[in-house]
């Protein structure tokens, strides 16, 4: 009798240590988001302000989180709106690449750091980046028109005028079909 209130106690010990740190991690986890949602709050009343030195300092001292992806944008829009930003944009673009994990998102992310590869100079790994991008996503079409111009930069014509052939044919009547067409029309 003795052996098995030892045995129950046991198991309801080790029941209740499993029990309290879950919910103890649980704690912690939603502890962390918190914070890290109340310093992205700091930072878009900063950048709204336009303390674009302060909200930087802000992200860059920011723990890694779910919401790493949102305050690297934060980055870009810096880079664009303060004349003081050292942002690099290629990497901050290739860090929200490797980091965001909504599809949709990674693809629009895709074609703007492809865009950037490709204003560096460096149109194969833009071809790359680019290829990763599928038919289903929202921007493929946009995409295209990008590989389009990168194959014609590279001296590629007939591949240009295939993929501006392939827009025009899959978003027919679309901005991306008649800028296709005018791309082509332009010729060499």
């Amino acid at each position: 009798m003795r052996d098995i209130l030892l045995r129950v106690g046991g198991l309801i010990a080790v029941v209740v240590l499993f029990v309290g740190g879950f919910l103890l991690w649980d704690n912690y986890r939603n502890r962390k988001l918190q914070e890290a949602s109340y310093k992205e709050y700091e930072i878009r009343k900063l950048l709204q302000a336009g303390n674009y030195k302060k909200a930087e300092e802000l992200i860059n001292s920011a723990p890694n989180s779910p919401m790493k992806p949102l305050l690297l944008s934060y980055k870009l829009y810096i880079s664009e709106h303060s004349k003081e930003s050292k942002v690099n944009t290629h990497e901050v673009l290739r860090e929200i690449t490797k980091s965001l994990k909504d599809r949709e998102l990674l693809s629009l992310y895709r074609e703007r750091y492809a865009y950037e590869l490709f204003k560096e100079g460096k149109k194969r790994d833009a071809l790359r980046e680019l290829e990763s991008i599928r038919e289903e996503d929202f921007n493929y079409a946009s995409s295209l028109l990008l590989k389009a111009q990168i194959l014609k930069a590279e001296g590629k014509k007939e591949e240009a005028r295939a993929v501006l052939k392939k827009i025009e044919e899959k978003s027919p009547n679309t901005y991306f079909a008649n800028m296709a067409q005018a791309l082509s029309l332009m010729g060499d």
